[in-house]
């Protein structure tokens, strides 16, 4: 498993060195870029600091192409923005064998989702599979992020309720492991109330695609091109729909929802396996909260 960490932000370290040697004046290649030696390790290193202070001109063959084209060559990133994204991984490797599995994907995935914001899109990525795989994290983080704001002000008023009651904790860790179990009772709630709206919205999307359906066999009937186009793409949906309610039913059927939700693949912030560890790592971050609830000394 730890390999298969290790490569994958070896993977992404080497598309970061790629891009910038390509767009900026850079003493390395493509073999030095992908070389443990400790010789490149130390040249790296070296340039990593000089990029810290944007001390690099543009690449000369680049601006020359970009003239050839009739055109300005427009690069959306600094140097500095790509010293600290391979900063962060050298830090994530060196974490690899003591990380729970669940934040080495979240922060990975937040280093890749930032890589990509930095370069202002997918189709500057080298990499064709590092490329695939960022698609893939960008659509799972937009249907994470949505649920990220409401669950994340759930901990946050649970914190405070219980403060009010009871006080200041010593420790985060005290903090968070105290309030667990109120938390994982508000989230299965949560996660009951937007399966239920879901169910709500997927019989609704299924109605209007069979009303759909049947439209367009009314119109079959004076148009040919209608029925080899529309009606078997819409059966598709509806098909695809019918699947995503039946799996609806069956996490809501079942005793423990929150848990069955993952097996079908529904990601939600702060559940499934070490959500004391998530809550207290991101907690870290947040100062303003830490002194609401943790004694002055502790902060």
């Amino acid at each position: 498993m730890n390999n298969k960490k290790l490569s994958d932000l070896s993977l992404l370290e080497q598309d970061i060195w790629l891009n910038f040697c390509y767009y900026y004046q850079c003493d390395l290649d493509g073999v030095s870029i992908a070389t443990e030696n400790q010789t490149y390790i130390d040249q790296k290193e070296k340039i990593i600091r000089r990029m810290e202070q944007n001390d690099f001109s543009v690449n000369e063959e680049r601006i020359s192409f970009a003239e050839m084209m009739g055109s300005n060559l427009n690069i959306s990133f600094k140097p500095s923005q790509l010293a600290e994204l391979l900063t962060q991984i050298s830090q994530l490797m060196g974490d690899v064998g003591i990380l729970p599995s669940k934040i080495f994907q979240k922060q990975y995935s937040d280093i890749l989702t930032a890589y990509v914001q930095v370069l202002g899109g997918l189709e500057i990525i080298q990499n064709k599979n590092l490329a695939r795989s960022a698609k893939a994290t960008l659509a799972v983080k937009a249907r994470y992020d949505k649920h990220l704001y409401p669950r994340r002000e759930i901990i946050y008023r649970i914190l405070r309720d219980q403060v009010a009651r009871r006080g200041k904790w010593k420790t985060l860790n005290q903090a968070v492991n105290f309030v667990l179990d109120d938390l994982v009772k508000a989230f299965e709630e949560y996660d009951v109330n937007w399966l239920q709206s879901e169910l709500v919205l997927k019989k609704k999307l299924i109605g209007e695609l069979e009303q759909q359906a049947k439209q367009l066999e009314r119109q079959a009937k004076h148009d040919s091109d209608i029925v080899r186009r529309k009606p078997a793409s819409i059966a598709k949906k509806i098909e695809k729909s019918q699947l995503e309610l039946t799996n609806l039913n069956q996490i809501l059927k079942a005793k423990y929802p929150s848990k069955e939700m993952e097996k079908f693949g529904y990601k939600m912030p702060y559940s499934g396996g070490y959500i004391a560890e998530t809550i207290i790592h991101e907690l870290r971050n947040q100062p303003e909260l830490l002194r609401e609830i943790l004694h002055k000394d502790s902060c």
